[in-house]
């Protein structure tokens, strides 16, 4: 439970400081849609999850440096399949993200429209709520899995 908490403090300051700056983001180019909701699967306006992203990234970074003076714990990167799937989708679904934060401020329109024309669902703004939340638990899932590996051999250097 304790390397759990642990991975989820170090996931919350990274995920935290990126919905805030997709706020900070709207707030910049697009003013008059900060009371919008994010989308239609989370209906909470894009301020309010901004100040919470912003607050939960600046809680868990104090609580990780007060507990450890670290912000991050390096581990030994791990091979195989498993932690490779993790690692793209962290990766490949932030990206995802990233284009539809951008695209959701250029064309404000097209977040309630559908992804591809394959299909009538997902929307550009349900894609973007699902990939913010998946990179995210395979982020957690990252740190977790590498903490109990560390913890198994002994190897858990600070820096």
């Amino acid at each position: 439970m304790r390397r759990l908490r642990r991975s989820a403090l170090e996931v919350a300051p990274v995920h935290g400081l990126l919905g805030w700056l997709y706020v900070a983001a709207v707030a910049v180019f697009r003013l008059q849609d900060l009371a919008l909701s994010i989308a239609s699967p989370l209906p909470l306006r894009r301020d309010t999850f901004g100040a919470c992203c912003f607050l939960v990234s600046v809680l868990a970074s104090f609580a990780l440096q007060l507990g450890t003076g670290t912000l991050w714990v390096r581990r030994e990167r791990r091979r195989g399949p498993v932690d490779a799937a993790l690692r793209t989708i962290v990766v490949y679904t932030l990206l995802v993200w990233a284009y539809l934060c951008a695209n959701s401020i250029a064309h404000p329109v097209t977040t309630a429209r559908q992804l591809t024309h394959f299909t009538d669902f997902p929307t550009e703004g349900t894609t973007a709520v699902w990939c913010f939340a998946a990179s995210a638990v395979a982020l957690l899932a990252l740190r977790t899995r590498a903490a109990t590996a560390g913890r198994a051999t002994g190897a858990l250097p600070h820096g």
